[in-house]
């Protein structure tokens, strides 16, 4: 996108298609798995990802790309992320029994950082070696490698149950709606999922402030671009660590306990930063920083799953990714003006942003998720 339009927004534009495509279509998304077979959905939306990049492959090697052609499938794409990540949910709680909850979602989110390790310096090789075209095409063929990997093991995966009788409200859109404010209703409902869920929507509002770690490492620290690239990695292996150590705490700790003192964490992390003064001592506070914020995101998520119905555990999941991402722009808004303001100094804003987050997980437990922790699995309805 860059290449093409020489635009930083058009291009940050394309690269955050999910947060755009949860925005579309994440609600109606949430909806549409609670009425169908969510494992049919993972195997279609990797189909469908998959002909998109293989398009996106062949358009860029017969060079015919344009602005409005990459922009239409990465957005296409973001929206079947959103309805894959909605079904994965679901298919989740189909397939492990509560107690196994914690430890298939850490397996998963092991992968998923790895992946945020790994997929970055294999595209950028191949990119060094041939062109960007190959990066392309190997998008699209791990689209085809899960896919498969989905059909070999489909037939392990337990026979879906029959729908219960209340769990859509009618056909056509005004059923899709009645069925979204029954699961907005629900969410309200249960002083567990709205106080986890306000507290992760102020979270996300104050930690948008990390899209500022490489402006501080670069421009700030005047850091070599080998160290900010050390220092980005940092993250990524703090979220690797995060992911193995995060089944074997919430058995020590307790579940709701453990997002709060994740989240504490992470906001000591993140104000960690305004301190730091060298790349080991920013790469220290970003590992922990992610290490945190995958262990308070992946048992919040196993909350959901636990506490929610099926039946409403796709609408839910997708509603409350909504307002997650809702806030994210606001904050990086927020973040990138109160830089500017102070003169290029991000550190007030890390301080600030560390402090609420700590701030916001203290008064979480206080109105509320105290009494949720005293059992060790967590909250129950």
């Amino acid at each position: 996108m860059l290449d093409l339009s020489r635009s930083p927004l058009i291009s940050a534009l394309s690269a955050a298609s999910v947060t755009v495509g949860y925005l579309m279509v994440g609600l109606p998304a949430g909806v549409l798995v609670d009425r169908v077979d969510p494992w049919r959905v993972l195997v279609l939306t990797d189909a469908l990802s998959a002909g998109l990049f293989a398009a996106l492959f062949g358009f860029a090697a017969a060079g015919a790309l344009a602005v409005w052609l990459v922009l239409v499938i990465s957005l296409a794409a973001g929206a079947c992320s959103v309805f894959s990540q909605t079904a994965l949910a679901v298919v989740v709680r189909d397939l492990f029994p509560s107690a196994g909850l914690i430890r298939a979602n850490s397996v998963l989110e092991l992968a998923s950082q790895l992946s945020l390790v790994a997929g970055p310096a294999v595209v950028g090789a191949l990119a060094a070696v041939g062109s960007i075209n190959l990066a392309l095409l190997a998008d699209a063929i791990t689209f085809v490698v899960s896919l498969l990997s989905l059909l070999a093991v489909g037939r392990w995966r337990p026979a879906r149950a029959a729908a219960p009788a209340a769990r859509r409200s009618g056909p056509g859109w005004r059923g899709v709606g009645a069925d979204l404010r029954a699961g907005l209703r629900y969410v309200a409902s249960v002083r567990v999922l709205v106080i986890l869920t306000a507290v992760q929507m102020v979270v996300n509002l104050c930690l948008a402030a990390e899209k500022l770690i490489v402006f501080y490492a670069r421009d700030t620290l005047g850091l070599t671009p080998s160290l900010v690239a050390v220092v980005v990695a940092a993250g990524g292996a703090g979220g690797v660590a995060g992911a193995l150590i995060a089944s074997r705490l919430a058995g020590w700790i307790g579940e709701i306990r453990l997002i709060v003192i994740a989240i504490v964490a992470a906001g000591a992390a993140m104000a960690a930063m305004s301190v730091a003064g060298s790349a080991p001592s920013l790469m220290a506070a970003n590992s922990a920083y992610a290490g945190a914020v995958v262990v308070a995101s992946l048992v919040n998520r196993t909350q959901r799953q636990r506490i929610v119905p099926r039946a409403m555990l796709g609408r839910v999941t997708s509603g409350v990714r909504v307002l997650f991402l809702a806030v994210d722009p606001i904050g990086v808004v927020l973040a990138g003006t109160a830089t500017s303001a102070l003169g290029g100094d991000p550190r007030p804003v890390f301080l600030a942003a560390g402090t609420v987050t700590a701030l916001a997980a203290v008064a979480g437990w206080l109105a509320g998720l105290r009494r949720a922790g005293h059992g060790r699995g967590g909250a129950r309805t």
